[in-house]
């Protein structure tokens, strides 16, 4: 038995001269020359230990070319941090003092497998070999999940393959990714001994792995969790710029305008209740025969999910939402359109959803905007600027409103105060203006009513309206005036100025409609 060892000590069984020199540039693995101890550098300056040797093998196997050996001082520049765990998918794992046998997913997810019968069917006759003992001054590192209860049930984190079948996948989050060849499996650290094999089919990709990816390959990813929250004050987007053939600095120096300006463009339009962090670099991807697609009308379309599932390999799953611009034409219906993608919080028209496993987030991503062809798009002067920045915020306000019913008078469901026939946007004829539409009208006095669009000398600029705030979170409904639309006299009037009618909707004929605000996982 290894004696008791502190949460940062970590000791090996091999000696140091199996470590060589190596350069300190792009370095992930570390020891120190008076210790035996080794470490992961996250990238972020924090070092993380492997606590055992199995811990190590699980990732690297017998491969200890890759650490590199640094001074005691240099080590100490990098605070620690968490342990790593052990692989998903290379060992089932067990404590001394249990007989419990557990599957270990991503982050260290343990999950009992409650028989023999089990963890044959998913490990094959020889699932004993490939249990190893976890010392228990390490399990805190470890989450206890659900157990296995069924030979259907298959962890995440594992190469995967679908009985009668040839191919390879990677299963995790309830999807698949395949390995482009048996190679690829090698190259990020598994071997066919590791697969499991069952009959249960997922939704694919089809984008495969090749080489070293970050998505089979991270010994600090976090354990699958449902991430999705009610964030509405401090919100992250990120920039895709999809490219096919050749593009130029100009299309790049628009994009980087339109983002630079955006931040304050939204504060301005939330009254700074809300804030855009714009920081991150664009992320710059070229179409390799995967992102875009032909569809049986033989027109462009994007292949979101392969989009985003490229980006989450050089980034963190912390942004709300991602908006995607080219350097082409594809189809669309609108200027730009919002792709829902997560959601929880009730009481705003919109369904509870998580399609996040699709693109490769776990709940964060709220949404993806395409915004299409950069050429398109204006940022001089600074009207044009606007109106891009309008776009976005519009397609960002999808996210929470433009969608709610009210209770009339009469008791009935009513929708007037939604465009027909999408539902997602606010009537032309609602007497406030905002970024998903309204007009303002103002009451004459003389049975007609007046635009106050009409009157703007900058219709490109357009702050959200009070409803839009209590939808995004931001206000409480005490704070919700009566809200009024009109009722042209001639069904479906255009114009500045119309004859029509005036109704009121409050703000409880419409909490009786969709149910008060409220944020699902309170």
């Amino acid at each position: 038995m290894l004696k008791k060892l502190s949460a940062a000590a970590v000791i090996f069984v091999f000696l140091s001269n199996f470590f060589p020199k190596a350069s300190l540039g792009a370095i992930n693995l570390v020891k120190s020359r008076e210790s035996q101890t080794v470490y992961y550098l996250d990238g972020l300056g924090f070092r993380h230990p492997f606590p055992n040797f199995i811990t190590y093998k699980s990732w690297y196997g017998d491969d200890f070319s890759k650490i590199t050996t640094v001074s005691k001082e240099f080590l100490a520049t990098f605070p620690l941090a968490k342990n790593i765990t052990i692989r998903s998918g290379k060992y089932l794992v067990k404590v001394q003092s249990d007989p419990k046998v557990y599957a270990v997913e991503p982050g260290g997810l343990l999950r009992h497998i409650q028989n023999d019968e089990i963890a044959r069917a998913l490990y094959g006759s020889s699932w004993e070999k490939k249990v190893v003992d976890l010392p228990e001054i390490f399990f805190d590192n470890y989450k206890i999940g659900s157990p296995i209860k069924h030979t259907w049930d298959i962890p995440e984190g594992v190469v995967y393959k679908i009985q009668g079948e040839s191919k390879y996948y990677w299963k995790e989050n309830d999807t698949i990714r395949p390995f482009g060849s048996e190679q690829a499996i090698i190259d990020n650290g598994y071997s066919l001994i590791d697969v499991v094999s069952a009959s249960n089919t997922y939704y694919s990709t089809k984008k495969p792995v090749t080489g070293i990816s970050k998505t089979v390959f991270d010994p600090l990813k976090e354990a699958y969790s449902d991430e999705r929250d009610c964030e509405n004050k401090n919100l992250k987007i990120a920039f895709i710029f999809l490219n096919k053939g050749s593009y130029t600095s100009e299309q790049i120096e628009k994009m980087e305008a339109i983002k630079s300006n955006l931040s304050s463009y939204y504060s301005w339009a939330t009254d700074g209740l809300s804030h855009l962090d714009v920081s991150y670099p664009i992320f710059t991807l070229a179409d390799d025969g995967y992102y875009i697609n032909v569809n049986n009308e033989g027109k462009t379309i994007l292949v979101k999910d392969e989009i985003l599932r490229s980006f989450y390999e050089q980034y963190e799953d912390v942004f709300d939402f991602v908006a995607i611009f080219t350097n082409f034409d594809f189809f669309k219906k609108e200027i730009a359109d919002f792709l829902p993608v997560s959601n929880i919080v009730e009481g705003i028209g919109k369904p509870i959803l998580d399609t996040s496993q699709f693109y490769g987030s776990f709940g964060k991503l709220k949404g993806i905007i395409n915004m299409e062809n950069i050429d398109k798009y204006d940022t001089s002067p600074a009207s044009k600027l606007n109106e891009v920045q309008n776009v976005l915020v519009h397609e960002i306000l999808h996210n929470w409103s433009g969608a709610v019913r009210f209770k009339n008078t009469e008791g009935k469901i009513d929708l007037s105060l939604l465009r027909l026939p999408d539902k997602a946007h606010w009537s032309y004829y609602d007497s406030f203006v905002s970024p998903l539409g309204g007009s303002g009208w103002a009451d004459n006095g003389d049975g007609t009513f007046t635009s106050a669009v009409s009157l703007m000398a900058d219709t490109s600029k357009k702050k959200f309206s009070d409803l839009d705030l209590y939808l995004m979170g931001l206000i409480p409904s005490r704070e919700i005036e009566p809200i009024k639309y009109i009722v042209p006299k001639i069904a479906d009037a255009l114009g500045n100025t119309l004859e029509a009618s005036e109704h009121v909707v409050t703000i409880n004929q419409i909490i009786e409609a969709e149910g008060s605000w409220q944020c699902g996982n309170n």
